[in-house]
């Protein structure tokens, strides 16, 4: 009988968020009712506040599945790992790109100005989060880096990445992003030159 309940309960929280991703495509989600989302769902109040007592801790919810199996494809080129070599890692193996591009639908939606979170901030936070708990990079002795601003000068240069790439409609294919990161990830540059502004001066 539990068992029954338990996927009762999350067939009615998926039919929920499918239906409540539905209406934020055709309406910023201020304009979104609860009376509204049950009516489409097919479901009672009843229902809905049972599960999730308000629409923000639905996004919230929908937002936090969505940033953690992001993460989890961060994750995947080195999830046996113990030490990685990112010079050395094949980029066959960061799944990342693929994943975001077949799932552009929902990300452009939550980069949309549909929804009333911030979620270019959540994806770097995320990120970040990430490095701070799960990497220890290799530093040179001599270093002046602190680590932390490190964490969040990646973290955020990926998630910009990342952002830009879905908002330009995926320009370049996901291999060629798997290959640009490494390669962002592991360059160093120490000299850039100004250029001549259109002005004609500096």
């Amino acid at each position: 009988m539990s068992d029954t309940i338990d996927k009762r309960i999350v067939r009615s929280k998926e039919a929920l968020k499918e239906t409540f991703l539905q209406l934020l495509r055709q309406k910023p989600f201020h304009q979104i009712a609860v009376t509204e989302l049950v009516r489409e769902a097919r479901y009672n109040r009843g229902t809905f506040y049972a599960n999730f007592e308000t629409k923000e801790n639905l996004l919230n919810e929908m937002l936090r599945e969505t940033l953690d199996e992001m993460i989890s494809q961060i994750r995947h080129p080195y999830k046996s790992s113990e030490k990685v070599n990112m010079k050395l890692l094949p980029t066959g193996d960061i799944t990342l790109f693929n994943y975001l591009k077949d799932n552009a639908d929902l990300y452009k939606l939550l980069l949309s100005d549909h929804i009333q979170v911030d979620f270019r901030y959540r994806m770097a936070q995320a990120i970040e989060r990430l490095f701070i708990e799960e990497y220890e990079y290799e530093l040179d002795e001599d270093t002046r880096v602190d680590i932390k601003w490190l964490y969040v000068y990646r973290a955020h240069g990926i998630a910009g990445l990342i952002i830009r790439w879905i908002e330009d409609d995926f320009p370049s294919s996901p291999v060629y992003m798997a290959e640009q990161i490494v390669e962002l990830m592991t360059m160093s540059t120490e000299v850039f030159h100004v250029k001549t502004n259109s002005q004609g001066g500096r």
